[in-house]
């Protein structure tokens, strides 16, 4: 059971949530007005205020692109269960290296009432987990994810593949962001202490159950952005009508919120060599971007090695390269305009290249 009342619980979340945010700000939830603070108190009654999604709130339509699909994929329990959904998001925070991330999800499988599984996943030890289909489906998103040359079996149903595909990619845009400005877990212990950091995930938690165990009605998130056209490379949603109108409005408005800083010629450039890469790791150091972005120049070349940078090796990106993004933007809001599609385009590259490996997927009915 939760220890703290719910407006005491709402601030502490508010005020940790951005401890280790960096080169971006959060209009904090008392300050929100308008469709933002709509949002914020959606998110408050179905999650909770954390800073993977607030470092966009200064754009509303980018806070609202996150969180309707981290609501429709993730949260909301449809074909699959949501506390499945968010082991499988803690496994992926793990492999693209965002403790942020990983660690809130770990509190979010134990709020789920695994901990056990929670733990193991927290110490990267998934294969000893004892439900062997949570085992096997975790293990499948590893290899999947991290391209590797022997995939397990698909242990999902073919109804269940738009939310697992979608709930990868909404995880890896928001990983893709949080890499950039979230600087390590909000989660402080002396020393880095392992059993000290199990413990405080574990009391986070608990204070996450009241929310977690509540059944989230489906697809009351989507008025927050408009109808979209699906993108053929999002086809693999449509076999859930839902999840796809989440998937089409979340592409739409980073493509829109974007077309004003980024060209056309660096959108298909980034987006042409995303659809090419097999997943593979990338050699040390940046040199293969250079050769990636040959013939563009200024700010174009700056910001196509930079999204391609975070896509493949968002270990390379240092605050020299931040800088230099935050100067071409001008100002606060159109960086996070610039992370949010650079983010966006790694996400779904990511799960068209693993739509493309599932024969499965071709059986799903289309639907408008």
């Amino acid at each position: 059971m939760a220890l703290l009342p719910e407006t005491t619980r709402l601030r502490l979340f508010d005020k940790l949530s951005i401890q280790t945010m960096r080169y971006v700000h959060a209009v904090p939830y008392d300050k929100a007005t308008g469709a933002l603070k709509e949002m914020y108190e959606q998110v408050n009654r179905d999650f909770f205020i954390n800073g993977s999604l607030t470092a966009r709130s200064k754009v509303t339509n980018l806070f609202a692109a996150a969180w309707v699909i981290g609501r429709e994929a993730i949260l909301v329990t449809d074909e699959l269960d949501r506390t499945t959904k968010e082991a499988i998001a803690a496994v992926l925070s793990s492999i693209n290296d965002c403790p942020y991330c990983g660690e809130m999800l770990i509190s979010l499988v134990h709020a789920g009432k695994r901990s056990d599984d929670a733990m193991k996943i927290f110490d990267q030890d998934e294969e000893t987990i004892e439900d062997p289909q949570l085992k096997a489906r975790l293990a499948w998103v590893k290899a999947v994810v991290r391209a590797d040359d022997m995939v397990p079996p698909l242990p999902f149903s073919t109804q269940q593949l738009p939310e697992v595909i979608a709930s990868i990619m909404a995880m890896s845009d928001i990983n893709r962001f949080s890499h950039v400005v979230m600087a390590g877990s909000p989660v402080k212990v002396p020393f880095g202490a392992k059993a000290l950091r199990k413990a405080a995930l574990k009391v986070f938690g608990n204070e996450l159950k009241p929310n977690h165990h509540k059944p989230l009605s489906k697809g009351t998130s989507l008025h927050f952005l408009p109808a979209a056209t699906m993108p053929p490379d999002l086809n693999w949603a449509n076999g859930n009508p839902r999840v796809a109108q989440a998937v089409a409005r979340w592409a739409a408005m980073s493509e829109e919120e974007a077309t004003a800083l980024i060209s056309p010629e660096v959108k298909q450039r980034v987006h042409a060599n995303l659809r090419a890469w097999d997943g593979k790791p990338m050699p040390m150091g940046r040199h293969w971007a250079e050769r990636e972005i040959e013939g563009l120049a200024g700010k174009d070349k700056r910001i196509a090695r930079f999204a391609l940078l975070l896509a493949k090796a968002p270990w390379t990106i240092d605050d020299n390269m931040v800088t230099d993004i935050l100067a071409i933007a001008g100002n606060e809001k159109n960086f996070i305009r610039i992370l949010a599609w650079s983010s966006c385009a790694s996400a779904r590259h990511l799960a068209g290249r693993i739509a493309r490996s599932i024969p499965e997927i071709n059986q799903l009915p289309h639907v408008a």
